[in-house]
């Protein structure tokens, strides 16, 4: 292996997911590192096959203003 052109690996980063479960994992990114669906929360991992939605994604919110707009030009006419 050349020298000098691998990242650093980092032994023990922090990861928290948004459901609130924390575990440490190696990693070659430095810091704590955030998650949005982790082992416990996903569907194909968990026993229940149920995904646990905790906060809504980015497309969920931007529909929802759409739909405001909507409603709000509706009213106007």
């Amino acid at each position: 292996m050349k020298k000098g052109i691998h990242p650093a690996y980092h032994k023990d980063v922090e990861v928290s997911c948004i459901c609130g479960a924390t575990f440490t994992v190696n990693a070659t990114v430095a810091g704590p590192i955030k998650v949005e669906t982790c082992y416990q929360c996903h569907p194909a991992f968990n026993k229940n096959k149920e995904v646990k939605k905790v906060v809504k994604g980015m497309m969920e919110k931007y529909l929802e203003k759409q739909k405001k707009i909507e409603e709000a030009q509706k009213k106007a006419a």
